[in-house]
């Protein structure tokens, strides 16, 4: 702080000839690079340290200069309200920075992941297209081998026949032939009991040779030829074969149409778990976005009664003046609830004095978050919104589910001067209809088609989020 029991009355002490500073001007140029090379530039308040050396410079200037000490000192409460009111908007707006970052890569997660699973079906899909279509070349290279076979095997049994029916042929004449040889040989031995001709037995042996030799070269045409052909019973094992294989496509085709349809009913499944996620999750959003405003305009109107009740425009209240202003803002509080806001304020700005700077109070916080005086402002509303809900599972009594009349009658029992717009909004956000409207937009028409109960303790819970009473 600069040092305010230095008085100086030369002439050059305000005031100095060309291309020479004042003395004053030189006195708070010093104390400024003095206090600023003090603060350590790792500090998480470098920024309000250094506004506060500006603040002194500037305090010390007007008390100096008492012809425009009015105007000063309504400048400078002015460019205070506004820092503290931009500071308000700040950490208003920092939540919303990190959500929307957040719901961004959630998003970015959620995409990726639902773009490789669909590569990942789809190429289970393609897999499966693969072997279906292999099957079938199988089966179709199958039905050709068959249909061959069967050509051939027709053929080689009609040729096979002709031969049979040929061996059997010789066979017959053969028969024929001996039977004859016989039959001549015994008349001439009984009559003239003469030895057999050698000419004719000669030529029965010839011939028998001859036949012989053209059944075993017709023996070895025949083996020739159908060496390759397939048995019978080969055969009858083939078709048998098929006739699986054919069964199984038609099991696998069917097992890959069940397949198909349970992943496509998995797949709507998933999409409408996710509808309903998204659709929770906004309305949780939508929840927290109005205790953050509730809080938000809670510490404004507390400011806002702050100022007003500051007649001098100093930035600073006596601790009766406080504590009016308190009671002013908050008048359903006790005495006892009071009493802890103004020790705590006192706590906080460690005062000696019988004054409290309030605009402190709110440039305190670090790092966005509130001073000890605002937590326990935020604490004693959420004291009084637990005890207003306490109050209202009274009123509904063991209710398992409660409608919408059974809430709108319990609420104004509890609080009889919650007005319409409030009472609509509470019953809105209770019964989540029509989420997306505004404060004081939500229409008593589309709360009385709602009919269906709802389990009492979530109904509770959802109110958690609405302020008792206008304080």
């Amino acid at each position: 702080m600069v040092n305010k029991t230095v008085c100086w009355t030369g002439s050059d002490y305000l005031y100095a000839g060309p291309g020479r500073k004042p003395r004053f001007l030189r006195q708070l140029e010093s104390y400024v690079n003095r206090e600023l090379q003090a603060i350590n530039p790792h500090e998480p308040e470098l920024q309000e340290l250094r506004l506060q050396v500006y603040r002194d410079v500037f305090g010390r200037f007007i008390e100096e200069f008492k012809t425009y000490q009015p105007l000063l000192c309504a400048i400078k409460k002015e460019y205070e309200n506004t820092l503290v009111y931009q500071q308000l908007q700040i950490r208003d707006l920092e939540p919303l920075q990190c959500h929307l970052r957040l719901v961004t890569e959630e998003c970015d997660r959620r995409v990726r992941a639902r773009w490789e699973e669909e590569q990942a079906l789809e190429r289970e899909k393609q897999q499966l297209q693969r072997d279906v279509e292999a099957m079938r070349e199988k089966e179709t290279v199958m039905q050709a081998l068959v249909a061959r076979l069967q050509s051939e095997l027709a053929d080689q049994y009609l040729l096979y026949q002709e031969q049979s029916d040929a061996h059997e042929s010789l066979i017959a004449k053969l028969h024929d032939l001996t039977s004859c040889s016989v039959k001549e040989e015994e008349p001439a031995h009984e009559n003239t009991g003469e030895d057999k001709d050698p000419v004719m037995l000669r030529l029965a042996l010839r011939v028998c040779r001859e036949d012989l030799t053209k059944a075993q070269v017709e023996l070895n045409r025949i083996q020739a030829e159908y060496w390759d052909v397939v048995p019978r019973c080969n055969w009858e094992t083939l078709e048998h074969t098929h006739q699986q294989t054919l069964l199984q496509l038609e099991r696998l085709q069917g097992d890959f149409d069940q397949l198909r349809s349970e992943h496509d009913t998995l797949l709507e499944l998933h999409k409408r778990d996710s509808m309903h996620a998204e659709s929770d999750r906004s309305v949780t959003e939508q929840m927290d976005e109005s205790v953050r405003h509730q809080q938000s305009q809670l510490q404004s109107n507390l400011l806002k009664v702050l100022i007003h009740s500051d007649a001098s425009e100093s930035g600073a209240l006596t601790v009766q003046e406080f504590r009016a202003a308190l009671r002013t803002a908050f008048p359903l509080k006790s005495d006892q609830a009071i009493d802890a806001l103004v020790a705590s304020a006192e706590s906080e700005l460690d005062s000696s004095n019988d004054t409290i700077a309030y605009q402190r109070l709110y440039s305190l916080g670090a790092n966005g978050k509130n001073g000890e005086f605002l937590s326990l402002v935020m604490r004693q509303s959420l004291e009084e919104r637990q005890l207003y809900i306490s109050q209202l599972r009274v009123q509904l009594g063991d209710k398992g589910e409660v409608s919408v009349s059974d809430l709108r009658g319990a609420l104004m029992c509890v609080d009889p001067a919650l007005d319409s717009d409030a009472l609509d909004w509470s019953l809105s956000l209770a019964f989540q209809v029509n989420q997306w409207a505004d404060y004081g937009k939500v229409k008593e028409e589309e709360l009385n088609q709602c009919d269906t109960p709802l389990d009492r303790e979530t109904v509770l819970q959802r109110l958690v989020s609405v302020l008792p009473r206008q304080d």
